[in-house]
């Protein structure tokens, strides 16, 4: 059996397509078939044009530093509320929540 080259896909044609199925078992159609079908039926879309709000790499450098500075800053404060919501749960003063069908809190 010959051994299929690897080709550009902007370079593919179609005989080329042809000449792989070709080499396939014949177990392998059926297979070939519907995902051929289904490749038919589920054109590509255009790729998004860019993001031009779209942040550099700088810009989220600079985003993460505030945040570790945000984070830094109130640690203390984290760490209070952190050890009081533990106490409240050892003293069983806590609820558990609940959610909605669509899996959001329920008030």
């Amino acid at each position: 059996m010959k051994k299929a080259q690897a080709t550009p896909t902007d370079a593919l044609t179609h005989q080329q397509v042809v000449d792989l199925v070709m080499t396939l078992p014949s177990d392998r159609l059926a297979s070939v078939y519907d995902f051929t079908l289904f490749v038919k039926s589920h054109p590509l879309r255009p790729a998004p044009a860019a993001d031009s709000g779209a942040e550099t790499a700088e810009e989220v450098r600079a985003d993460e530093a505030q945040w570790d500075q945000e984070l830094e800053a109130s640690r203390e404060d984290l760490r209070a509320m952190a050890r009081e919501a533990a106490a409240e749960f050892r003293a069983a003063r806590t609820t558990p929540l609940e959610f909605t069908p669509g899996a959001r809190p329920a008030r």
